[in-house]
């Protein structure tokens, strides 16, 4: 089986027993997807790239024709399952792997706080356990310590509640580069704190170069808090439905890819000894700088632009024909531009009243995925 042209193959045993003109047994996703609005059997699937489920279960690149078939993907050989391939092109891949950095800084920023803590602790004035004077600054420089790592999160929470409306005001694309500029900002704060005029001045107990730590940490939050709004939101926007679940898992990957990095740089043998730490801290300047070398790769995501004015719309169109590796004047650029367009007003597959966990709960067919994801994310967080 193949895609046709750069656009993916949508393929069901229904297909090849039906003579309409209309259910060819391959055709392109967009075809599918919008020779039918409303019966699409895409068309409910959620615009944000998420990891796992989204609307209804996938399996091997197959999905349900409905609703109703939620779980029909698992059982091999139904009529009523299609099967979805290709959609990876050079453009989204392009995009998608440049605009996926932000989550390997966001990932080295969850765990740099940890191999290299000792080094960093004794350089800030602030040493802990039997490093300490008396157990009982031990426990003081503990809870300062705690602090200065926990404020990251209190930068986060910040983070992700402004971003989405500056994303909407001035695009996915700037708002992607300009948080790249604040991770840079916090990182230059966090190294700078070795510095010997910042750690040898005395202040409660601690050099300034602690509470330049500090405001580096909450800086370096408020950038990881945007990176997880923004990002799966661009990836979701500039992808065709099918792929979104896929690379809401790549920005995971890359996410946890950053955190491994982190705890093996920071190692005693790495850069965890002696003032190394503060070069530690220097290196997301380096995938930062890349980015913004590469930033003509991260095109505006195309539904963001067909939500605006007449004169974006058009804009959109070049860009998602880049997207898909098609003509601009397509036909198929030409119909999934019309549905984004569709979807800035209309809310793209959600039943009337909309779909609360309350009511996701209720159902048997989405109650169980339901309890899984919440019970995954709640002992992520218990260490």
């Amino acid at each position: 089986m193949r895609s046709v042209a750069s656009q993916p193959a949508l393929t069901g045993p229904e297909m090849a027993r039906n003579t309409d003109s209309l259910l060819i047994r391959r055709r392109t996703t967009t075809n599918k997807l919008f020779t039918d609005f409303q019966q699409s059997p895409l068309h409910d699937l959620n615009p944000i790239a998420q990891p796992g489920l989204t609307t209804r279960v996938t399996r091997n690149n197959t999905v349900g024709t409905s609703l109703d078939l939620i779980g029909e993907p698992w059982s091999p050989g139904n009529a009523e399952v299609m099967t979805v391939e290709g959609g990876y092109t050079p453009g989204l891949i392009a995009a998608a792997g440049t605009s996926v950095v932000g989550a390997l800084l966001y990932g080295f920023h969850l765990g740099n706080m940890n191999s290299a803590a000792t080094a960093m602790r004794a350089d800030l004035g602030i040493p802990g356990g039997i490093n300490a004077p008396t157990p009982e600054e031990g426990v003081a420089n503990d809870t300062a310590w705690g602090f200065c790592v926990s404020i990251f999160c209190l930068g986060a929470l910040l983070g992700c509640s402004v971003v989405a409306p500056i994303a909407d005001t001035i695009g996915r694309r700037r708002t992607i580069l300009f948080k790249l500029i604040i991770f840079m900002l916090g990182s230059l704060l966090e190294a700078a704190s070795v510095l010997p005029a910042f750690r040898s001045t005395p202040c409660i107990g601690a050099g300034i170069g602690f509470f330049l730590m500090l405001g580096g940490r909450a800086v370096c939050g408020v950038a990881c808090g945007a990176t997880t709004v923004v990002v799966p939101m661009y990836l979701g926007e500039i992808s065709p439905p099918h792929l979104r679940g896929a690379l809401g898992t790549y920005f995971q990957l890359t996410c946890c890819t950053g955190i491994l990095l982190a705890q093996i740089l920071g190692l005693p043998a790495v850069f965890g000894h002696g003032h190394w730490w503060s070069m530690y801290l220097l290196l997301p300047l380096i995938p930062s700088g890349c980015q913004l070398l590469l930033q003509d790769r991260i095109v505006e995501s195309p539904r963001w632009l067909a939500s605006r004015s007449d004169k974006d719309a058009m804009q959109a169109q070049a860009v998602l024909a880049h997207l898909r590796g098609e003509e601009v004047d397509s036909l198929a650029v030409i119909q999934e531009l019309d549905m984004m367009q569709m979807g800035s007003t209309v809310a793209l597959g959600a039943p009337s009243g909309g779909q609360g966990i309350g009511r996701m709960l209720m159902q048997p067919k989405t109650r169980k995925a339901l309890v899984i994801c919440m019970v995954c994310a709640i002992a992520q967080q218990v260490r």
